[in-house]
C-alpha cells in the first residue's frame, strides 16, 4: 500500500515518466481539459454523479498499451498477498476504476464507489459486473492515501444513504484523458431499466416476457449497434422512472460526451465517418402545446419569448434553461402545480446563472408569449418519455436501412452522409406520434 503523506517515490517517479505525449489524437481532449479550472471540483449533487460500470478498452485502441502499463503498476503497488486469479482480479478492477475515473474527469463528475461490504452481494449492478468489495476497498485506500483523488465519504442522510464519491486530482488526470473516447461498456442486457421503482415495478421489469414489444425493440437496436464503432461506445437503454406506464427515456454513454464548453461530441466519428446531430427544437414546449393545447408553437418559440422580453438572441440559452427547468418542476402524476414547485425551479435555475430577477422576467415573457403553457406541472417527465418513444422509432427505422443512430437527449447523431434521411425521419415520426395540426422543427449541428 501507499503511505499517507503521498510521498511514495515509486509512484511519483512512475507518473512523471509516463505522462502521455501531446499527439494529434489527444488534441480535442487537451483543448477540453484546459477549459476546466484545475481548482474546481464538480458540484456534489445527483446530476454530477456517475455510477461505476464495467468499462473496458479493446487491444485495438490506441491508448490500450498506456492502460496496460498503468494497471500493471497499480496492481504491483497494491497486490499484497494476492496471487494467480486473485491478482488478475485486482488488475481488472484497476482497469475498470481507471477508465471510470477517466470518464469522471472529462464529464466533470464525481464517481461513486461503494464501501459497504454487503452491497457487493445484494445490489444488482455490483453483482452483475462481478465487482469485489476487497478489490474496490484496496484501490480506494491506495488512491486516497497517495493523494490521487478527492474523496467525500458516504453517510446516512434524511433522504437516504449517499455513496462515497471520488474525483481524480491533477497528478492522476494527466494520465486519464487519453482513455475517455476509447473506453466502452459491453453491449449486453438488460436494455430496460427502472429508477426509484414504485411498488413492484422493479420486479415486473425484470420479469417481462421475451416477446414484450419494448424488450424486443431495444434488443434489436442493440444487436445492430454491436457491429459498429463510435466514441464512448455502450448499450442504449430505455430508462423508466417509478413505473413503466408512461414510457421511458433513452440513455447511452455517448450522450455524456461534453458538448457545451467545447463541441467534443461533434468531433467524434461513427464507423470512422464524420457525424452531425439532428435535434428537435424547443421540443418540451412544442409537445405541451401540441398534446395538451392542440396548438403549434411557431417557428422559434425561444426567439419569440426573447422578443417579448426585449432581449437579444444571446439571451436564448437562458430562456431555454428556464423552460426546461420550469416544465420539469411540479407533480407529473396529476399534471398540476405542486407546493413549492416554482421556488424549486427558481433555485435550480440559479445554478444555470439565472438570477431571481431574471427568473421572474423570463417567466413573465414566457406566459405573455404562450399563456396556456403549463409551467411547474411536471410535464418534463412526460415529454422525456414521449421523446424516448419517438427517437426509438427513428432508431428502428435506421436499423432497417443499416444507419447507425445514437440518441442524444432530444436529438439523434448520425453520419453526415445520412443527415437528410435523419431530418425526414425525425419530422415524419414526430408528426405520426403527435397527430393534430402542430408540427416540429429540427436543426442540424455539425
Amino acid at each position: 500500500m501507499g503511505n499517507s503523506n503521498g510521498s511514495n517515490e515509486a509512484l511519483s517517479s512512475f507518473l512523471a515518466s509516463t505522462v502521455p505525449m501531446g499527439t494529434e489524437s489527444f488534441k480535442t481532449l487537451k483543448i477540453l481539459r484546459r477549459r476546466y479550472p484545475k481548482a474546481t471540483l464538480p458540484v456534489d449533487e445527483r446530476d454530477h454523479h456517475s455510477f461505476m460500470t464495467a468499462m473496458q478498452l479493446l487491444p485495438s485502441r490506441k491508448s490500450y498499451q498506456e492502460l496496460h502499463t498503468l494497471a500493471d503498476f497499480f496492481t504491483e503497488q497494491t497486490v499484497g498477498k494476492r496471487r494467480g486469479k486473485h491478482k488478475e482480479q485486482l488488475r481488472r478492477h484497476w482497469e475498470v476504476v481507471v477508465l471510470n475515473l477517466s470518464r469522471a474527469a472529462l464529464c466533470h463528475h464525481w464517481l461513486y464507489i461503494s464501501l459497504k461490504k454487503n452491497s457487493y452481494t445484494t445490489e444488482y449492478w455490483l453483482k452483475k459486473y462481478g465487482f469485489s468489495y476487497s478489490c474496490m476497498k484496496t484501490i480506494f485506500d491506495y488512491l486516497v492515501e497517495n493523494d490521487l483523488v478527492e474523496a467525500r465519504m458516504g453517510a446516512q442522510y434524511s433522504k437516504g444513504a449517499m455513496l462515497t464519491r471520488v474525483h481524480p486530482k491533477e497528478q492522476l488526470k494527466e494520465h486519464l484523458w487519453q482513455f475517455f473516447l476509447d473506453a466502452e461498456e459491453p453491449i449486453e442486457p438488460p436494455y430496460l431499466r427502472i429508477n426509484k421503482a414504485d411498488g413492484s415495478w422493479g420486479d415486473v421489469i425484470q420479469q417481462l416476457p421475451s416477446d414484450h414489444t419494448e424488450l424486443v425493440e431495444m434488443t434489436r437496436i442493440n444487436e445492430f449497434l454491436k457491429g459498429h464503432s463510435w466514441a464512448c461506445k455502450g448499450p442504449v437503454r430505455m430508462i423508466y422512472n417509478g413505473d413503466i406506464m408512461g414510457g421511458g427515456r433513452l440513455s447511452t454513454p455517448f450522450q455524456n460526451i461534453p458538448c457545451r464548453r467545447y463541441s467534443l461530441r461533434l468531433c467524434t466519428k461513427i464507423d470512422g465517418q464524420d457525424i452531425c446531430e439532428v435535434d428537435f427544437s424547443a421540443n418540451h414546449l412544442r409537445l405541451y402545446m401540441a398534446l395538451i393545447e392542440e396548438e403549434d408553437a411557431g417557428e422559434d418559440p425561444y426567439e419569440a419569448i426573447c422578443a417579448n422580453g426585449g432581449w437579444e438572441a444571446s439571451y436564448r440559452s437562458s430562456v431555454k434553461w428556464f423552460i426546461t427547468v420550469a416544465m420539469g418542476a411540479g407533480s407529473h402524476t396529476l399534471l398540476q402545480g405542486a407546493p413549492g414547485a416554482r421556488d424549486s425551479a427558481k433555485s435550480a435555475c440559479y445554478r444555470y446563472g439565472i438570477s431571481s430577477e431574471q427568473f421572474d422576467a423570463i417567466e413573465a415573457a414566457t406566459l405573455a408569449t404562450f399563456p396556456k403553457l403549463g409551467l411547474y406541472k411536471g410535464f418534463g417527465l412526460h415529454a422525456q418519455a414521449f421523446e424516448g418513444q419517438i427517437l426509438k422509432d427513428v432508431m428502428l427505422q435506421g436499423v432497417e436501412k443499416g444507419i447507425v443512430c445514437l440518441p442524444v437527449h432530444d436529438a439523434i447523431a448520425v453520419q453526415v452522409a445520412h443527415k437528410d434521411w435523419a431530418v425526414a425521419a425525425m419530422t415524419e415520426t414526430w408528426a405520426r406520434h403527435v397527430h393534430g395540426k402542430a408540427r416540429t422543427r429540427v436543426k442540424v449541428s455539425t
